[in-house]
């Protein structure tokens, strides 16, 4: 996109008058001066159709523009816009594409950085501020699920109406794909101001009847705020990771990027790079921490740990790993990297007879909610050679806690031999998959561990452990630290124990070692 006319005439109500079309007219909506009549009368015809239309109106003509001969010397592209609060025009060079969202007839992404940059620039001869919200619906994958693509449709054309009715006459609002809607506010004067704004839009679900397709819904919505100092596209990322910040806490909530985000955000920036990287170069490690069976004291198993070293030498967050590789769409990636790493690794251990050591492995949130997971798992096990019976994957219990979707996915992960394991249980002991037709182990939350030894915490861990056992479902302590932690948790039933006392994660090398000295 080249050079958008920065004059947008913001909702404005166009009238049915007589009189020509004089140049001041032509202006105050944004239209050159030296419209061709014809054209002129085109635009305005338009505009009348487009004010008040319900669900939207969208077009885009090429018009001519006259010289001082009054002779035509270029055509200009003409985008005029409207729904229920009114009518307005948008206007470019006849070679700019602007891409109007067939679904709520708002512009995209580049041309609302076209005008948050002309808003930016703005701010130098003023003391005010520029605002960008970003904003989308919280769960609505669930909506297009439950309701059907078209109840979804209908959520986002309500939203953008209800979003338009909550703007002031210069905020300009876009929809940037998805459900996510980007607003930029070019005259804020502080944080008190941007933050009742955004309550403003994010109330818009609130506000909506029972009968209204944001019923039962909300959104979050992120807040940043700049002037000269910043450009364009910052403000949009700032903006961004305060939405994600607000999904975070809880989501139906707004959020400012602050410096404490800001810092949070270059880190993030930070091990994102290094993961690129890593990946370019091959670089991806994997270790092992070994899984021991407490009747026989013999390394059963292991689960495969990601591992990425930083600048400095020492490894990065695992939790901080998954977060970037997530939000950089990079997870899929990084998991079947490890799953042909652990692949590898198996291959260099001694023949465990009948029973060969299993590897278990942590699946990704993102990746669970991906209808195609199965299938690409499947893909991914052939590749690395990998006997399915050999592999455990970790859901975490929340995955599996919408009834019909978890018991499909199970069913599906069963049907391919790998075994399913729930992780980090603290003792949701009403979940139906708590089944031994459905689930083959439970890894106990690290938590129940760490609190074994008081009477209170005993309690608790008993009552877990022994609503699982109860069903036929062997149990994994995870995080046992000391001797008395191992000896706590043999009491209470767990057949499987991992943790620093018994080893902590090692390459493969060691791994193999290890099993060799079991004999």
């Amino acid at each position: 996109m080249t050079s958008w006319n920065r004059r947008v005439a913001a909702a404005t109500r166009v009238r049915e008058t007589d009189g020509e079309f004089t140049g001041q007219r032509l202006a105050a909506l944004g239209l050159p001066a030296g419209l061709h009549p014809d054209d002129a009368t085109t635009v305005f015809s338009l505009l009348r159709i487009a004010e008040g239309r319900p669900g939207g109106f969208g077009t885009t003509i090429l018009a001519r523009v006259e010289g001082a001969d009054g002779n035509p010397d270029r055509q200009v592209r003409i985008v005029v816009l409207g729904n229920e609060r009114g009518a307005t025009t948008l206007v470019g060079d006849a070679d700019d594409e602007l891409i109007l969202d067939s679904l709520t007839g708002l512009p995209g992404r580049e041309y609302l950085l076209e005008m948050l940059e002309g808003a930016i620039q703005d701010t130098t001869n003023g003391n005010h501020s520029v605002a960008v919200y970003s904003i989308d619906i919280d769960r609505f994958k669930s909506v297009n699920d439950t309701r059907g693509f078209i109840a979804g449709d209908d959520a986002l054309r309500f939203l953008a109406t209800k979003l338009e009715d909550a703007l002031r006459p210069d905020d300009i609002l876009t929809r940037f794909g998805g459900d996510e809607f980007t607003i930029v506010c070019p005259h804020a004067l502080g944080v008190a101001e941007a933050t009742a704004l955004g309550e403003r839009f994010r109330a818009t679900c609130i506000d909506a009847g029972t009968d209204s397709p944001l019923n039962g819904l909300t959104v979050s919505v992120g807040i940043a705020i700049g002037r000269a100092d910043r450009n364009a596209e910052d403000l949009v990322r700032e903006a961004e990771t305060a939405r994600y910040q607000a999904k975070e806490l809880g989501r139906d909530r707004c959020e400012l990027f602050d410096d404490e985000l800001r810092t949070r955000s270059e880190r993030r920036n930070t091990v994102d790079q290094r993961l690129r990287k890593a990946l370019d170069d091959d670089a991806i490690e994997v270790h092992y921490q070994p899984i021991v069976d407490l009747a026989t004291e013999r390394i059963v198993g292991c689960e495969a740990l990601l591992r990425i070293a930083g600048e400095d030498g020492h490894h990065l967050n695992p939790r901080e790993l998954v977060g970037a590789a997530e939000d950089s769409g990079l997870i899929r990636r990084i998991e079947e990297t490890v799953l042909q790493r652990a692949a590898a690794a198996l291959r260099t251990l001694p023949a465990g007879g009948d029973n060969p050591i299993f590897v278990s492995v942590n699946v990704s949130d993102q990746r669970v909610l991906d209808n195609r997971f199965p299938l690409t798992l499947a893909r991914t096990l052939h590749n690395a050679d990998l006997p399915s019976e050999q592999v455990h994957l970790e859901l975490h219990p929340a995955m599996l806690a919408p009834l019909g979707a978890g018991l499909r996915l199970v069913t599906q992960l069963r049907a391919l031999g790998v075994r399913v394991v729930i992780d980090e249980y603290l003792g949701a002991s009403d979940n139906k998959l708590i089944d031994k037709d459905a689930i083959d182990l439970v890894k106990l939350d690290r938590r129940l561990v760490r609190g074994i030894h008081d009477d209170r915490g005993r309690a608790r861990a008993e009552l877990v452990i022994g609503s699982i056992t109860d069903r036929g479902i062997d149990v994994c302590a995870v995080g046992v630290e000391t001797p008395q932690d191992l000896d706590a948790i043999r009491e209470l039933g767990c057949r499987y124990a991992q943790g620093y006392l018994l080893s902590p994660p090692i390459e493969a090398i060691h791994l193999a070692e290890l099993v060799a000295a079991q004999g």
